[in-house]
């Protein structure tokens, strides 16, 4: 079930970002004045990573940027990496693990566990002569989005934090809010909605924390008799038609890492930590985050901890890519958005 729910959002994502961005290789991509690039590879935790590294034509120590990914099998990004080296930013963007020139395998581990890559990126950025390593810091969209802060959390190399759609709640509570979109373009009500997930949420607390057996039990036996059980039967990859003592008593299911150590993932105790600036964008037609409780944990969680160094920009019409259907263009990106990160990052790499 883990990695059916990861390419359902991987699916989302790649999608969002193939207008313009994620779907550019670096070989493709024209030639822009004022722009370099080179093939890089480093190590992390025993793999071999591969990208490239977009720098400024002239200058000589840049401020420098990482870029972390979505879900799923993410190439390099060098739309982004390439505008950042045309706004005087050096940035190094990769292949996710297993993904184009890159080994190893990023289903094997946890995607917390793919923070070390990004650091392993800094640290590569850091040994570089004509990069800043005083100014090195990270940007991430979606899944990327938790992983740039708890990073940032993690190392003092890390100078700036740029954070596209990342979600305030745990992996979990964000599928049950896309699972529920999927639900309502199937016509199904908001109360309908409401319940399907908190069955989901009773199951999976049961599995991931062995706890709340009586209650997952009667929640799924309820739920057979409800409209939308087939439907979300459909979305699990139909375990729910398994008997429920044998469905919550298998210890298979129980040992898949998305219960051991992805779907309570709490992004506050990173945000907690962040004691560098930090810049977080938003649109309010994502249908895979929930953007107003996500806004609204983010203030507070970096609130209470004092920090002040935050901004916080939602955009209108911006879904989960930061795109907006513009008429007869199609989808383009949210007028504003690449502007607000100039502006920032203006404004940040000046102090």
């Amino acid at each position: 079930m883990a990695s059916a729910i990861w390419s359902l959002v991987a699916a989302v994502v790649a999608a969002a970002v193939s207008t313009g961005c994620s779907n550019v290789r670096s070989s493709s991509v024209p030639e822009v004045r004022g722009v370099r690039d080179e093939s890089v590879t480093f190590p992390s935790g025993g793999t071999t990573l591969s990208g490239t590294l977009f720098l400024p034509a002239s200058g000589n120590r840049h401020p420098a940027v990482v870029l972390f990914h979505g879900s799923g099998p993410q190439p390099r990004n060098p739309f982004m990496a390439r505008w950042f080296a045309e706004h005087g930013v050096a940035a190094l963007t990769y292949d996710k693990r297993g993904v184009g020139a890159s080994t190893g395998d990023f289903r094997t581990v946890a995607f917390t566990d793919l923070a070390a890559d990004g650091l392993a990126a800094i640290a590569l950025l850091k040994a570089r002569p004509d990069v800043d390593s005083k100014r090195i810091g990270v940007w991430g969209l979606s899944q990327g989005g938790w992983l740039g802060p708890l990073a940032a959390s993690q190392s003092k190399d890390i100078a700036f934090v740029i954070a596209v759609s990342g979600p305030g709640v745990s992996p979990g509570e964000q599928m049950i809010f896309y699972y529920g979109n999927l639900l309502r373009e199937r016509g199904f009500s908001d109360g309908e909605v409401t319940e399907a997930g908190e069955m989901r949420r009773q199951l999976w607390h049961l599995f991931s924390t062995g706890d709340g057996y009586d209650a997952a039990g009667r929640a799924l036996d309820d739920a057979r008799s409800r409209p939308w059980f087939a439907a979300v039967n459909e979305q699990s990859d139909g375990m729910l038609s398994r008997p429920t003592k044998a469905l919550l008593n298998d210890p298979a299911l129980r040992s898949r890492q998305w219960y051991r150590s992805e779907v309570n993932y709490d992004p506050r105790i990173a945000l907690r930590a962040l004691s560098v600036p930090a810049l977080f964008i938003f649109g309010d037609r994502d249908a895979l985050v929930p953007v107003e409780p996500s806004v609204a944990i983010i203030r507070q969680t970096l609130t209470d901890a004092g920090h002040r160094a935050f901004s916080i920009v939602v955009f209108p019409g911006a879904d989960h890519g930061m795109f907006v259907t513009a008429g007869e263009r199609g989808r383009t990106l949210a007028p504003g958005y690449l502007a607000a990160i100039e502006g920032w990052l203006r404004t940040t790499l000046s102090h």
